[in-house]
């Protein structure tokens, strides 16, 4: 593993930041989230009941694991960090780490989220960097700014003995980190043949810009790809060769976007080839991506088929299509997902 040297830290912190104190969240018990705001009890109840070893399975949230003694978890689709420690001193601690931290999966390894370096040599940012401000709405890049902010918050709350912290990032969290990825998913756009919102989009519903984003199925990265399954048949149909992309190779967000926008040409000229209308073949994509071709088939013909999947989906009119994927799909799951996709490609350009 790679760590990167601890001097010049630099970076960011946030709009508002409120200081509770917790109970103790490590009780034998199941610990009460009532006290926190919604959100905030949301992120908490979702993490310790969907978490293992390893750290959240969740995509959207991803479990620091610093060098202080506390839990910090970022929640990025709420925009929150939930930094809990017994020892005020460790909150502090970590509150600096976690705002000043760069873990671009390309320098540090990835594969256990653990061995994060500092900052990124080529940017001279940290990850966080115009997603969170300080008190002057300035972005956060030293140490001593850090600090300074943290001071204030704490002076503002009268929480300095508090055993968690709540750090929002901005409204507009989700654009900066998104702009990220933006050069890449327009390289994998042009190369397959896929509309750059549709790749976008999908990005962001599979882990809200979280390049570590890991799920229960151990889908892996910002397009949550499954290396048993669509990472095979990346290599296999457009590299031409037998191969199982390791993790590492996945969190690598320029990997990652690849091999997901690779699949994605791969369902709409193989999987789904013979749907006609531009369209119908693009909410078709949707669905599949998530919840796999064999469901969409299944859920049009039952016992019919994929051609005669095809044919009906040939049939319909574009609005029939839509209303049949979101009312009458058999995963509910994809159902909302193709919601979420065609809301979220109006949000990114084409070009």
């Amino acid at each position: 593993m790679r760590r990167l040297p601890a001097h010049g830290i630099l970076e960011k912190l946030a709009a508002v930041c409120v200081l509770v104190s917790s109970a103790n969240l490590y009780a034998a018990d199941q610990p009460s989230f009532a006290a926190y705001a919604p959100d905030v009890a949301a992120l908490l109840q979702e993490y310790h009941a969907d978490s293992d070893e390893l750290g959240s399975m969740l995509p959207s949230i991803l479990a620091y694991q610093g060098q202080s003694n506390a839990e910090i978890l970022v929640d990025f689709e709420r925009g929150l960090i939930s930094i809990s420690a017994a020892e005020p001193r460790d909150i502090k601690r970590a509150a600096v780490e976690i705002l000043l931290t760069q873990f671009d999966p390309t320098i540090i390894d990835g594969s256990t989220a653990s061995d994060f370096g500092l900052i990124n040599p080529k940017t001279q940012k940290p990850f966080f960097f115009g997603q969170i401000v300080d008190q002057d709405g300035a972005n956060i890049a030293s140490v001593w700014r850090a600090e300074r902010y943290l001071e204030h918050l704490l002076q503002r709350s009268n929480g300095a003995q508090a055993e968690r912290l709540i750090i929002p990032m901005s409204d507009q969290h989700k654009t900066i980190a998104g702009n990220k990825y933006l050069t890449l998913a327009k390289a994998a756009s042009a190369r397959h043949k896929i509309p750059l919102p549709l790749v976008m989009a999908i990005i962001e519903t599979e882990s809200s810009f979280n390049p570590l984003a890991r799920s229960r199925s151990n889908a892996l990265g910002l397009m949550q790809i499954k290396a048993e399954t669509a990472g095979r048949d990346y290599f296999s149909i457009i590299d031409g060769r037998s191969h199982t992309p390791t993790t590492q190779f996945l969190y690598n967000p320029a990997n990652n976007i690849e091999v997901g926008t690779g699949y994605l040409s791969i369902l709409a000229d193989l999987y789904l080839a013979g749907i006609y209308h531009p369209q119908k073949l693009e909410y078709a994509i949707i669905a599949s991506y998530n919840g796999g071709t064999g469901s969409l088939f299944n859920s049009l013909a039952p016992s019919g088929g994929r051609q005669s999947a095809i044919d009906r989906i040939n049939e319909m009119t574009v609005k029939e299509f839509y209303w049949f994927l979101t009312n009458r799909h058999i995963r509910l799951e994809s159902q909302n997902y193709l919601k979420k996709v065609t809301a979220r490609m109006r949000n990114y350009p084409q070009a």
